[in-house]
Order: C-alpha cells, then structure tokens, then sequence
C-alpha cells in the first residue's frame, strides 16, 4: 500500500517511463499506481489543462471507476487500463467527481454502469461548456492572446464523438457503497471547486479519491467557491486520517499536500479580499497577488479564477463565465511569458501503461509561446 505524506514513499513504484511533458507535445502518458489491493489510480502525464486521473475500485468482479476522461480517445485508453488492472471486475459504477469535461466525457463509454454524482452537480449540468464548442474554437479560437492560449492547452484534444452521458443516479451530502468487499463512502464536499464536489472515500485503503479538490503542485481553477469553504473541505479530508490522496491533476499526494494546498487557498482568499475592501479592479489583483511561495508551481495565471470567486463573494465585481476567466488568465500569461505547462516537472514515478497519449490529428509543435 502506498503509504503518502508529502510524496510518494519510496520503493512504492519501481519501474518509471518518462513521457512528454508539453501539452502540445508528442502527448501524455498514462501511468497505473497501484495503492492497495484492488485500489488503482490512473494518472495522465503532468495532470496540466484537460490531463486528468482517474481512479479504480475493484473487489469480487465488480469495480467503481472514479471519473473519466476529456475525450474518447483517451477514456478509450483508460478502459484498457482499467481492464489490465483488474481483468476479472466489470465495472459497474461510474462515479462524476464533478462535470467538468475532463472528468466526464467519456462516460458513454460505459453505457452499462450506473454513474453517480451528487444533487449539485447534476444541477449545474446546464452551465458546463458543451463538448459541441471545443472543436469549434479548435477551428475559430477568439483573436489575440485568448486564442493562443486556447489552442496551446487545448488544441491538441480530439473532441469528436462526444455524446454529453449525464449521471442517472444522485445524492445529496452522503452516500455508501459496496463493491464487493469493500466499503466506499461517497462525500459531498463542495461547493467548493464546483457546486457539488464529490470525493470517494475508500477507508481500508486509507484513500481518498478527491477529484479536483486538489490540484497537485499546481494552481487550481475555482469555478464556484467559496474559497474558504474549499479550504475547510481539505481539513475535513485530513481528518479522515486518510494516509494517499488522489488528486484530480498531478501525482498522488499525501496529507502535507492537501494542507500546503489549503494553505494556498487561504492565502489568495486573504490577498484578494483586502483588495477588494480597497477597491482594487479584479485584474490588478490577480497580477498582485504575492505567490512567491508557490514558485514552483505553473499556470500562476489561473490565480485569476480564484481571486474572481473571492470577489465575487464579497460583492465585487467579477466575471463568472469560463471564456471570460480564461481570456484574463491568458493576458496574464502571455505577459510573464508563461513557460508551456509542464516544463520542467517529471510526472510521478509509476507502472507507465498504454503511452498513446497524442490525440488522433493532434497537430504537432507549440502554437503559443
């Protein structure tokens, strides 16, 4: 069993495969971490825009899959993982962390499992980015440094196909499961990066499967907030006493990275709430904030969408919709020159598996700088 605290433990994973680390590169790879004994984590690549994981419960020929992927090609990818992980289960439960595309397009690809969200998730169906619009901005991205930064994170993506599988089953605030024999609590933690954030508690494997309430060494995007309320899902998760942590994007975490995360929160939430008291305009903020403690991280231009939330909160004026959050965050990238996401972090050792990670006619070479 992986035992986490602020990385992997050593000797957990003995074989590594390094993949490309440039969303526009070659592609990602996906890589199998064991946890526990029918316990699976699927991790893509750098776990950078649209590069999430996944997770697998399996015990007497059934299995839960936490979440699939952006597109089919790659849930494509992550079924045959699933299968070489656990040949014998068959699985029966999907559960949708949240409905944000990269954690649930490809949920057609499992037309025989119940697949399970919470309440507010499902509520919040109608303000998700259809997969119908991706492939039209592949092909008319917005003018300017938008654009570009659409096409660098996201342009590489194969979206065809897509047939939007909403969840057939929902809960509220809790929900208990059997697969096989083992107990899985399901969670509402949210709103918190969603309205409904739901993770998957498995307590004999001391894991938590968190979907994007962690971002691993990264800055997260918050759609929904509040903030502080994020904050206060991570110390509820901690006190589970959970020793692995199963991040949405980026390499498994432990107990230490989910309160550092938390810290982040807090932080930012503190920062752009005295800017906001002194009437400071959203985008001055967020090129304000003080982030020299979280250096090491990239895609600092996200730190918009978290500033917007608090904002928000607080009565300031601040934009809610994805592509206008996301036009800010690439006017900021473009003027710190932002590296490609990924540069210079090597994915968490593992188990590499099926490493056709490039989406068919994915064009080849960067299209931002």
């Amino acid at each position: 069993m992986a035992d986490i605290q602020g990385s992997p433990a050593p000797g957990t994973n003995d074989t590594t495969h390094d993949g490309p680390t440039g969303p526009t590169g070659p592609g990602q790879p996906l890589r199998t971490e064991t946890i526990a004994p029918g316990v699976f984590a699927f991790i893509q690549g750098d776990g950078s825009w649209g590069w999430s994981n996944a997770g697998l419960v399996a015990s007497r020929g059934e299995a839960l899959l936490v979440d699939t992927f952006y597109t089919l090609p790659l849930t494509r990818r992550l079924r045959a993982a699933v299968a070489e992980a656990a040949p014998d289960a068959r699985v029966t439960t999907v559960v949708n962390t949240h409905l944000n595309g990269d954690h649930c397009h490809g949920n057609q690809l499992f037309p025989d499992a119940e697949i399970i969200t919470s309440d507010a998730n499902a509520a919040g169906i109608d303000h998700e980015v259809p997969p119908a619009l991706y492939p039209q901005l592949q092909q008319n991205p917005p003018a300017g440094p938008a654009g570009e930064y659409f096409t660098h994170h996201f342009g590489h993506f194969d979206f065809s196909g897509i047939e939007f599988t909403p969840p057939t089953r929902t809960f509220r605030d809790r929900l208990d499961l059997r697969v096989g024999d083992l107990d899985v609590e399901l969670l509402n933690v949210g709103p918190a990066h969603t309205g409904g954030d739901v993770v998957v508690h498995v307590p004999e494997a001391s894991t938590v499967f968190l979907g994007d309430i962690l971002f691993q060494d990264d800055h997260p995007v918050v759609w929904a907030g509040p903030v502080l309320a994020w904050a206060d899902a991570c110390d509820r998760l901690i006190a589970t006493g959970a020793r692995t942590f199963v991040p949405g994007h980026g390499r498994l975490a432990g107990p230490a990275d989910l309160a550092r995360f938390r810290d982040y929160l807090r932080h930012v939430h503190e920062e752009a709430a005295r800017a906001a008291a002194a009437g400071v305009p959203l985008a001055t903020a967020a090129r304000a904030i003080p982030l020299d403690a979280y250096a090491d991280w990239p895609l600092s231009e996200r730190v918009v969408a978290t500033v917007a939330a608090v904002y928000r909160e607080v009565g300031a004026p601040a934009p809610a919709a994805p592509l206008e959050l996301l036009t800010m965050m690439a006017e900021i990238a473009a003027e710190r020159g932002a590296r490609p996401s990924g540069s210079g972090r090597l994915p968490h050792q593992g188990r590499a598996t099926h490493e056709d990670a490039r989406e068919p006619g994915a064009a080849r070479g960067d299209t931002a700088e």
